[in-house]
């Protein structure tokens, strides 16, 4: 699993190159990783409040994250950056 900083740091952090070599269970701040890869178990993002989004679940249509019908095609990043998703406290 991938966790990604959203909006802090606490100096665990991997860069971009750093993570692309390591490929899987990293924490990194760079939200290029927040995408549909599927050689990923899956990507987690965490913001300041502790609040969650796992791509496994939002990719799941079963989620709570948005009311939207997620496909593949759809760019986790671009959407994470508009506030597209709801955060929640829990996985």
């Amino acid at each position: 699993m991938i966790k990604i900083h959203f909006d802090f740091t606490d100096g665990t952090e991997v860069s971009y190159e750093r993570g692309c070599l390591l490929k899987d269970n990293f924490t990194t701040n760079c939200l290029d990783f927040f995408n549909n890869n599927e050689d990923v178990n899956d990507v987690v993002v965490i913001d300041s409040k502790g609040n969650y989004i796992s791509r496994k679940i939002l990719m799941s249509n079963q989620s709570f994250y948005t009311k939207k019908h997620m496909k593949k095609s759809h760019d986790l990043q671009k959407m994470l950056k508009a506030n597209a998703f709801d955060w929640r406290k829990e996985i």
